[in-house]
């Protein structure tokens, strides 16, 4: 087995770049990516209306996104390939509670 370099993150960081450049409101986030499979990266976000910013920025239909779970968090994701890579954006959060009483 060859050691990983840098050099096969270089696509998918170069669009990670070209993103930021692109679109310089787009919110920020936790990015992850491995030199395990350096075509993919996820995109941890704070709240589901920027899983919404980051879907229009990337062009992906909003069928597309889905609801799931992430241990006992609610999380609103999407999967896709933009610039040749596989993105994996979400954001985990909690379920709205109303207080007894409240109208």
């Amino acid at each position: 087995m060859s050691a990983a370099t840098m050099a096969a993150q270089a696509a998918t960081l170069k669009c990670l770049a070209g993103i930021a450049v692109s679109y310089p409101n787009l919110p920020g986030a936790y990015f992850t990516a491995s030199s395990v499979v350096p075509n993919e990266l996820s995109v941890q976000l704070d709240s589901p209306s920027k899983v919404e910013a980051w879907r229009v920025a990337l062009n992906v239909p909003v069928e597309k996104v889905f609801m799931d779970r992430i241990g006992d968090q609610l999380s609103l994701e999407f999967r896709a390939t933009a610039y040749r890579v596989a993105f994996h954006v979400y954001a985990v959060y909690d379920a709205a509670t109303v207080e007894a009483g409240a109208a």
